[in-house]
């Protein structure tokens, strides 16, 4: 029994004394010395506020445009007979030069037809004047006779009454009177109804003047000729055919009106719109066939007469400047145009890697960083510009970190 109970309880009391040991190891052994980690620090690269007024340019696209294009269409029918030595596709002309000429035969005989007519009622009026003068010449005869008969009837009414003349002497007297008066009533109504046919007479002429110089400007439109300098295109005359009036017989670009369209966005617009306006500014156009690459000078005019809803933007128009017949630049041609843009007064100019959510810079501050809230008035490109919450001379983060915060220790080279 005493056997029995060595075996159980023995294995136990092993057991438990080395638990007791291993316990004992445990607490008893050396603790070893904890460390603290070492502060990360981030190698940034910053950059020196600095403020001042910044005019930035705004480079933007468009396209090249004729400022005035007009259809050249004849005012009279016929043949042409003639063309320009340059009326072809592409052709340079300069003002008054010859496009085409319409065979001038008949209109040069209705110059001639309507002249003599012309000259006709001129004669013919002529010939009115020496009636009215032949007229009245003789009504001033008619009248001093007519003061002579007056006087013969007095005469003879006062010898009728003494006794001395007849009464048919006195009655001859009277129907000669008579006579006198009908023929100055005459006289008096032929010189108005002469008047009157004078008067007609210079209303036809006056009418036939209008005739003469409408056939003579007709005579002129024969000859179809530049009204500026430009370039031509659509052209669809040649020698030999037979044109209507109003055909159109080619297109004419100005060359001194060429123009710059291109769109910009609302808010680049708000940005070109100074306190004087935009129109006025000078503008730099660069286009590749240019010779070394020298720019025009364009000056912006105009907006387009809508806003365009699709892109909620606008077109905006400068005109070219210095340009003429031998320039090389035409209508279609693909441009880059340098745009002066609005004033910003006391602002710095960043990299825009510097800026954090929309509105936060950070400021090194003792190798740690320190973030400032700041208003970004505009974007140049790759830059902002800022005002607000940094001051001259702040050493600002322009690297992106992905842990940046406040108090994160940095150095910059």
């Amino acid at each position: 029994m005493m056997r029995l109970a060595l075996k159980i309880v023995l294995p136990v009391v092993i057991l438990v004394a080395a638990s007791f040991g291993a316990y004992a190891l445990v607490k008893s052994r050396p603790e070893p010395e904890r460390r603290a980690a070492p502060e990360k620090v981030w190698v940034v690269e910053t950059t020196l506020a600095r403020f001042g007024d910044e005019m930035p340019e705004l480079t933007l696209f468009g396209e090249v445009v004729a400022g005035r294009k007009v259809d050249l269409r004849p005012l009279v029918a016929g043949r042409v007979v003639d063309v320009g030595t340059n009326f072809q596709e592409g052709g340079v002309v300069r003002k008054g030069d010859l496009l085409i000429a319409i065979d001038p035969f008949d209109y040069e005989a209705d110059v001639a037809e309507r002249d003599a007519e012309r000259n006709e009622a001129r004669a013919r009026m002529r010939e009115i004047s020496a009636e009215i003068a032949g007229t009245k010449a003789q009504l001033k005869h008619d009248k001093v006779q007519l003061e002579i008969r007056k006087r013969d009837v007095a005469r003879r009414e006062k010898l009728r009454g003494s006794g001395t003349s007849s009464a048919k002497a006195l009655d001859d007297a009277r129907l000669a009177l008579i006579d006198n008066e009908q023929r100055i009533a005459d006289r008096t109504r032929a010189v108005k109804t002469w008047n009157a046919k004078w008067q007609q007479q210079e209303a036809t002429i006056a009418r036939l003047d209008v005739a003469v110089r409408r056939a003579r400007r007709d005579l002129e439109e024969t000859r179809l000729v530049a009204p500026f300098d430009g370039f031509l295109l659509n052209v669809a005359s040649e020698l030999g055919k037979r044109i209507g009036t109003g055909d159109s017989v080619a297109s004419l670009i100005d060359a001194e009106r060429l123009e710059v369209r291109f769109h910009v966005s609302n808010a680049t617009f708000a940005r070109l719109r100074t306190e004087q306006g935009y129109a006025g500014s000078v503008a730099r156009v660069y286009w590749p066939g240019e010779k070394n690459g020298a720019p025009f000078e364009a000056v912006l005019e105009r907006e387009g007469s809508e806003i365009e809803t699709a892109s909620g933007g606008v077109s905006l128009y400068a005109r070219l400047r210095n340009l003429g017949p031998d320039t090389a630049v035409r209508p279609g041609a693909f441009v880059r145009i340098e745009v002066p843009g609005r004033t910003y007064r006391g602002v710095a100019r960043l990299p825009e890697t510097s800026l954090y959510g929309g509105d936060t810079v950070y400021v090194v501050v003792d190798d740690r960083l320190t973030a400032r809230k700041t208003t970004v008035m505009a974007r140049i490109g790759t830059d902002v510009l800022v005002r607000d919450g940094i001051v001259e001379g702040d050493k600002v983060l322009t690297t992106r970190l992905s842990e940046v915060g406040t108090g994160v220790r940095v150095t910059a080279p």
